[in-house]
């Protein structure tokens, strides 16, 4: 979001108040090269935290940190601080030690254990973290100027992937398979599977690649959202709204009072000013996902807005939340996380059960993201259970989707195996009996992802008894006051 212009504010104060992201960038690299460090045992277990710090002007520490997996997967982590007072950064060395005595190493050796492990697993096709375009900007550029020191990378002179089942890690083995074939190793390590043999974790191990390569099988539907113009600036009749709402301070959680203060107004006015500052924030954000600019401090001011929205429950915010549903993966990972599923189907139905015709004009067009667009059969099954009288219109509206689905699944025009699955999901929960023939129709397309579902007869004996399925606080409108405190613990526990 953009950072609002306060009047009187000097150059040098502007300077101060300069995003981390844009001091990561334009910056770090006039300073100087602090001390550098690594956790201990990294050659036996594969596994290193590596520490590089500059030194600003006034003593404070910038510091990275990188995890460093130098069997396989190179840099899986990065997070950085950009301004550590001397008791602050040896608070930090602390809890990555874990009492254990961290190692002082050079720079240049920094350096090539970072860089060395990020060219290895590119090798096998592997990027290092998202997050090291930023982080990064710490470490000098990789140029000839820093010596070249050899370190062995690998295990027994090959990729080894440790993996969790069923972790984001155990992924990578389609990439290892695809770009090396058997020329890696890999193990699942002990957790709540440690009494299965080896071979059975290698089956295991299998079966779940199989169910990736399944699902591989079906690609996401292309996004190619046109964006419109956004408002360069932001206009509301209640000021408060926009400062509370994009002030990072509030990153974690509004206030109570500040909930109260915006809900006890008039409810068009309070909907209006929330849907400018969608439209305005979008507009202060989009662009820079599509170039990896972003320098705008995260301020939680969509998610705010989408759980304000929900409250408010005024059929007018319903075109502002449609307009977040039209952004795309970045768009959610930088504003939603994880939450996104959890709370934009409770808004479209809070804003929009009384305006199907604006649910299925969304829904009906071609190149939006897929797990955005799923939330409106999830927004149709919340009708259905919130409002029994009208289960039947929503069989109808689910009727209509699988017979169009048919011919347009295959191109991937406005849907996708994914979305297809994720629909079905929906239908078992509601135990959809009448749409059988349909969802038959559907599976016979051969493009339902099934790796989400199972197959055809799976979902049709599930469906006979979809209540087991069925989480009902998913369909209700949540407390909003819960809610923020459930989010203020979360981000606390991120910290």
């Amino acid at each position: 979001m953009a950072k609002k212009k306060s009047k009187g504010k000097n150059k040098k104060q502007q300077q101060v108040s300069m995003s981390p992201e844009r001091f990561m960038r334009e910056k770090v690299r006039t300073l100087p090269i602090g001390k550098c460090y690594v956790t201990p045992g990294w050659k036996e277990t594969g596994i290193a935290q590596v520490i590089v710090t500059r030194v600003r002007p006034s003593g404070n520490i910038v510091a990275g940190v990188f995890l460093v997996d130098l069997f396989c997967l190179g840099v899986k982590d990065v997070f950085y601080k950009v301004s550590l007072a001397d008791y602050e950064f040896e608070q930090m060395l602390s809890s990555i030690s874990d009492n254990l005595d961290l190692e002082e190493i050079s720079y240049d050796e920094a350096h090539n254990l970072i860089y060395g492990a990020i060219a290895f697993a590119k090798e096998a096709g592997i990027e290092p973290a998202r997050m090291f375009n930023i982080g990064g900007f710490i470490l000098e550029e990789d140029t000839d100027d820093i010596p070249l020191i050899e370190y062995d990378f690998g295990k027994d002179g090959k990729h080894h992937l440790v993996a969790e089942a069923n972790s984001p890690e155990a992924r990578n083995i389609l990439i290892l398979r695809k770009r090396l074939g058997d020329a890696f190793t890999f193990e699942i390590e002990e957790d709540d599977l440690g009494h299965l043999s080896v071979e059975d974790l290698k089956q295991a191990m299998d079966g779940w690649a199989e169910s990736m390569a399944e699902s591989s099988r079906y690609p996401m539907e292309k996004y190619s959202y046109d964006y419109p113009a956004y408002p360069a600036t932001l206009s509301v009749k209640h000021q408060f709204i926009a400062d509370e709402l994009m002030s990072p301070d509030n990153a974690p959680g509004l206030p109570v009072e500040v909930i109260e203060r915006i809900l006890a107004l008039p409810n068009d006015e309070a909907t209006q000013d929330i849907s400018n500052i969608v439209y305005y924030v979008i507009g202060q954000t989009y662009k820079a996902f599509n170039d990896d600019t972003i320098d705008i401090p995260y301020n939680g001011a969509i998610l705010h807005s989408v759980m304000l929205l929900t409250q408010l429950r005024n059929e007018k915010g319903l075109d502002a939340l449609l307009e977040i549903m039209r952004q795309d993966d970045d768009f959610i990972d930088y504003h939603f996380g994880d939450i996104m599923p959890e709370v934009m189907h409770q808004a479209l139905y809070a804003c929009g059960k009384d305006n199907i015709p604006a649910l299925e004009k969304y829904l009906y067009t071609p190149g939006y993201n897929t797990y955005f667009r799923e939330q409106v059969p999830e927004t149709y099954a919340m009708i259905a259970f919130n409002h029994p009288g009208r289960r039947e219109e929503v069989i109808e509206l689910f009727r209509r989707l699988l017979v169009s689905m048919v011919s347009r699944l295959p191109e991937q025009n406005a849907c996708d195996g994914t979305f297809a699955a994720l629909t079905l999901c929906y239908l078992i929960e509601m135990e959809a009996t009448e749409l059988i023939p349909e969802i038959k129709a559907l599976f016979a397309t051969g493009c339902v992802d099934r790796s989400v579902t199972g197959d055809c007869d799976t979902v049709i004996h599930d469906i006979a008894d979809g209540s087991k399925f069925r989480n009902v606080n998913r369909y209700k409108i949540p407390d909003i006051y819960k809610e923020t405190a459930r989010l203020r613990q979360w981000w606390a526990n991120a910290q």
